[in-house]
């Protein structure tokens, strides 16, 4: 005996006729129709379990299937269509009623990095790969002297130097975005300290929430960063370098076991043009096609470089801020540069003549650069194109990622817990260096 049989009007000897089971029905139950489990059909008969979790379905007796066989041929065929469209409508919204699964802890790339100390420390983290456990970083200080040049003096009472704040807060920053790096794009990764000022977005003046020492400013909402230092302190940033080179070369004149040179030296005269992709399917992009101006004819080379993250270091006492600024670059294939070239205008060029400066033993590099940028505008009085040089100065230190790299896995592994913060330290005591010297030709 099925549904279809009942609402199609099927006498009683054409139902024992097709199922002669249906004679012992109240001694052998069966499983009732849809439409009596949706209509909430409560029936004396003993209900058997059914086979979905979410609903029982009550037994089926004769009295029922001989009130609906009394219906006539013709309201029974509407009634069975309907019947199975309010079947599968109801069916459809009991499947609707399970809720979207929602994320307790959010996704790696929708997290956010907070320095350690404004944490509240009744939050918990659970499972978070952007939150760098303290513990994984040593609690010595990275230079440990147990002695100072006194020797009636002690550095502290445990005879450790504590670390620095913000070379651990540093630390723990670019440790969060290390993790997220995986080790194919370790080469392409560029950690880069540029000198600038921190520029209140309210006054358009220097940044002032009266403090006097050198901190870490994280509301950047309200701030935008002005790069680039005076012709002044620029040209004094070229005598000290040189001042260093000249005074290594004189102490270590008799030492052969020292390198005859202090810094690498690299002078180079590259034009960058700026190029807006747009394709098809893809995030837009842009890409920075190099001209190096020494070489006839010239060679290009282009990147599609990514900013990642950014810190901000403030410096009141001193002439320049800085910006500490993690970007992928992903080198674009040659064959690529010169079609996108031809098929789409440059956005801007900038002309830098620059002078590198390599340090091994502090894994520095330091690009001082002259920059030229080539602005178009109409005259107002005869209407022409007019093309004026704006020249700018700009001071970036740029770190051995793949040094750095080896001091974070160190960390990870528990090999070395104290180099990747060393290197780091280094690396920022540099800058402060450099922002010494220009400070105090200003006072």
């Amino acid at each position: 005996m099925n549904v279809g049989s009942i609402l199609n009007d099927d006498t009683p000897s054409d139902i024992e006729t097709k199922n002669p089971v249906i004679t012992n029905i109240q001694n052998n139950p069966q499983r009732n129709s849809i439409v009596s489990l949706l209509n909430d059909d409560k029936s004396d008969a003993t209900p058997e379990p059914s086979p979905t979790k979410d609903a029982e379905e009550p037994q089926v007796n004769t009295d029922e299937i001989q009130k609906e066989s009394g219906n006539s041929n013709s309201d029974s065929t509407d009634k069975s269509q309907q019947t199975e469209e309010d079947e599968i409508t109801r069916l459809n919204k009991l499947k609707s009623k399970n809720k979207p699964k929602r994320y307790k802890v959010p996704p790696v790339w929708a997290q956010e990095w907070i320095p350690t100390k404004r944490r509240n420390p009744n939050d918990i983290l659970v499972n978070n790969p952007l939150e760098p456990s303290i513990e994984s970083l040593s609690d010595k200080s990275i230079f440990n002297t147990n002695t100072t040049s006194s020797v009636d003096l002690e550095c502290s009472i445990t005879g450790i130097i504590p670390p620095a704040s913000i070379t651990r807060t540093i630390a723990e920053w670019i440790y969060a975005n290390f993790i997220e790096i995986n080790q194919s794009t370790r080469p392409f990764v560029e950690l880069e300290l540029k000198f600038g000022t921190i520029m209140d977005k309210k006054s358009n003046a220097r940044l002032n929430i009266n403090v006097s020492t050198e901190c870490i400013y994280t509301d950047t909402s309200n701030i935008y960063f002005d790069p680039g230092i005076h012709e002044v302190g620029f040209n004094e940033m070229m005598n000290f370098f040189e001042e260093l080179e000249k005074s290594y070369q004189e102490e270590n004149k008799k030492n052969p076991s020292k390198p005859k040179r202090k810094f690498s030296i690299l002078e180079s005269d590259v034009t960058d043009f700026f190029y807006y992709i747009r394709n098809r399917n893809e995030a837009p992009k842009t890409v920075r096609v190099s001209k190096d101006n020494k070489l006839n004819p010239p060679r290009y080379s282009a990147i599609n470089k990514v900013r990642k993250s950014d810190i901000f270091i403030h410096n009141p006492s001193s002439m320049y801020d800085l910006r500490l600024s993690l970007s992928i670059e992903n080198p674009v294939e040659n064959d690529q540069i010169e079609p996108m070239m031809k098929k789409t205008k440059a956005q801007k060029t900038r002309i830098k003549q620059r002078n590198s400066f390599q340090h091994k033993p502090t894994v520095t590099r330091f690009d001082l650069t002259r920059v030229t940028e080539p602005k178009e505008s109409k005259s107002a009085t005869t209407g022409k194109r007019i093309v004026e040089n704006e020249k700018s100065f700009e001071v970036e230190l740029e770190v051995d990622v793949l040094e750095l790299f080896s001091g974070f896995d160190q960390v990870k592994d528990g090999s070395n817990t104290i180099r990747f913060e060393e290197l780091i330290e280094i690396f920022v005591n540099n800058a402060r260096c450099l922002n010494n010297r220009i400070t105090k030709i200003a006072k």
